[in-house]
């Protein structure tokens, strides 16, 4: 999927004086379009974010419902190895999905897919709610985790229309935060419910009922750029590995898309960086009520609460390394390896 600009190099914005400072750089100066107001396009910057972060988030309430429900899911007679079934390929769809939607959204747009893909996540999370038998739980949790891989490749291209290139990383480091504060928030709030004894099923509709919500405030909040409120788009950056065709809002050709990105060394070591943290962390996502359930010995909803300790550190985590990215003049490397 192309972000606008495509992947970023270890560089900083080119041609700039030495004294100039990032931030004295006009957000609308990159066009030649009659300026909007600089307030109204911060205050529309601001709504875009919060609505990218909350809708993420929301996301994350109809991925952590199986962890939180699988406790209650194991008194029925379910199997630890029918749900790590489940859970498996689930992932397997999602990281398809990675790759299949990352590409559609990049002609259809990153405000339709991301929207969609919340109402198509309700819809299967409420199929799964009324559903029995392992087969059953197979597929719509498939489908519902392939859906979802929507959710993140419509916010980067959302993403990278509203904000400059150059404040990227400090973004991206906010937006990070939605999935993991998301957790958080999805496993706390879920747990409560537990506690009022609506069961696993009730659970899942809680889930989607929520996440149907915040569809629908999006679908208000959300623009596809800054041209939806007649203000131009920023520059992408200039070393970007498509070149002059990182300017273009839709590919060229699919080989246009893909190949530039398959001879970058860069993308595949992000690629092997992202498949071992991912692993680590579905993991660690999945299980970790389970196991302060039956090893620790907590409560039910206790072990649902407690669970999200794992993602709210993460949140600080990637909230430091955004920011600092953006402060060590490009070298993103400094801050990724240690």
């Amino acid at each position: 999927m192309v972000e606008k600009g495509g992947l970023r190099p270890d560089t900083g914005p080119p041609d700039l004086p030495p004294t100039t400072r990032l931030e004295d750089i006009p957000l609308a100066s990159v066009s030649n379009q009659p300026p909007v107001s600089d307030n109204r396009l911060f205050r529309w910057q601001g709504i875009t974010l919060a609505t990218l972060f909350t809708g993420y988030a929301g996301y994350y309430i109809c991925r952590s419902n199986l962890s939180v429900a699988t406790p209650l899911m194991l008194e029925t007679g379910i199997s630890k190895t029918s749900i790590g079934t489940v859970a498996s390929v689930g992932v397997l769809l999602y990281a398809m999905g990675k790759i299949t939607n990352g590409v559609t959204a990049d002609y259809l747009g990153g405000r339709l897919m991301f929207i969609f893909g919340m109402v198509a996540s309700v819809a299967c999370t409420v199929t799964f709610g009324l559903a029995s038998g392992l087969t059953a739980f197979i597929v719509i949790w498939a489908a519902n985790r392939y859906v979802q891989s929507m959710g993140w490749v419509a916010l980067i291209k959302t993403s990278s229309r509203w904000f400059p290139y150059y404040r990227q990383a400090s973004v991206m480091g906010v937006l990070s935060m939605s999935y993991l504060v998301g957790d958080v928030f999805a496993r706390g709030y879920l747990g409560t419910f537990i506690r009022l004894d609506v069961g696993w099923r009730g659970i899942f509709f809680i889930a989607a009922g929520t996440l149907g919500a915040i569809a629908a405030v999006s679908l208000v909040t959300l623009k596809s750029s800054p041209q939806d409120i007649g203000a131009p788009e920023p520059t992408t950056n200039p070393a970007n590995v498509f070149g002059s065709g990182g300017e273009n809002t839709r590919p060229q050709s699919i080989h246009a898309l893909i190949a530039p990105l398959l001879k970058s060394p860069t993308f595949w070591v992000i690629c092997v960086l992202n498949f071992g943290l991912t692993l680590i962390r579905e993991t660690f996502n999945l299980w970790t009520p389970t196991f302060l359930d039956e090893a620790v010995g907590l409560s039910k909803s206790n072990s649902a609460i407690l669970s999200a300790l794992f993602p709210l550190v993460g949140a600080a985590s990637v909230l430091s390394a955004g920011f600092l990215s953006d402060r060590v003049g490009g070298q993103h490397r400094l801050v990724a390896i240690p």
